[in-house]
């Protein structure tokens, strides 16, 4: 049975395969045959090479920090998780099937959320390799130094993305309709948390309730990404250290696939 969703997987990472190479195709082309003219105050980016200066030689002077580029790979692992976060849901249509089979409800669910988190490592290797092959093709390669908080970067993207994984597939597991709705309805949810603690006229007691549904907010672990002398650190509403909120990510994020693989016992054929 776990060979369907190894199917689904390997669908879903095809398609995010060819968007994420598209996209660094684009920016390399971008980078070599776009140009940057500055005069004055003005700053102007024209898609002719006549205009001035290449994108990549107006930007060989930049530092980048390898945090940001972990960042970039790990932060797009977060969407491909959640078109996978509904995984048991899909399931439940074909119950009469599936449940029939000689092995147990839980085994099974484990088996799902392995093949998915294999996909989601895997996911997050390839937009390493495509992020390094476009700075490499930009010719900013020489130009990236390491930062002390990139791999914390690495650890708060990923424990998102399992985060956002686990609660998806505890809400859905038992749910009987089109869990994708629930996943989709998801991104409005979790941005409009973020959003509202800096509305102070919702008041303490209003702003507390928000502070805590946060806790549960994938999106409210690593809201952006904050410039600092050191490199590049995840700016966030959570009044965290990125060690806590990596680690806290990650274990709700499992916590919450238990819970799914246990309810899921009591979808009925």
């Amino acid at each position: 049975m776990e060979y369907v969703e190894f199917l689904r997987a390997r669908r879903t990472l095809l398609v995010f395969a060819v968007l994420f190479t598209i996209a660094a195709i684009i920016t390399i082309v971008s980078a070599h045959f776009g140009s940057v003219s500055t005069g004055g105050d003005q700053f102007t980016i024209s898609n002719t090479p006549q205009a001035g200066r290449s994108i990549g030689t107006v930007f060989a002077a930049t530092h980048i920090p390898l945090g940001l580029l972990l960042g970039l790979a790990s932060y797009s692992a977060i969407p491909f998780a959640t078109v996978l976060s509904s995984s048991l849901n899909k399931e439940n249509d074909g119950a009469n099937f599936v449940f029939t089979k000689p092995i147990s409800r839980t085994n099974l669910a484990v088996r799902y959320m392995a093949i998915d988190g294999i996909a989601i490592v895997a996911l997050f290797v390839l937009a390493c390799a495509l992020v390094s092959a476009t700075v490499a093709g930009i010719g900013l390669i020489g130009t990236v130094y390491v930062d002390e908080g990139a791999p914390w970067i690495v650890f708060l993207g990923l424990g998102s993305a399992v985060m956002w994984y686990g609660i998806m597939q505890a809400v859905t597991a038992t749910y009987r309709g089109k869990g994708g709705i629930i996943v989709a309805w998801s991104w409005a949810v979790f941005g409009i948390l973020t959003f509202l603690p800096g509305l102070r006229l919702l008041g303490p007691f209003v702003l507390g309730i928000v502070h805590v549904l946060n806790i549960f907010n994938p999106i409210a672990y690593l809201a952006s990404l904050v410039s600092t002398s050191g490199g590049f650190r995840a700016g966030t509403v959570l009044d965290l250290p990125i060690e806590t909120r990596s680690a806290l990510s990650f274990a709700i994020g499992i916590a919450c696939c238990v819970i799914a693989s246990r309810i899921w016992n009591r979808v009925e054929v």
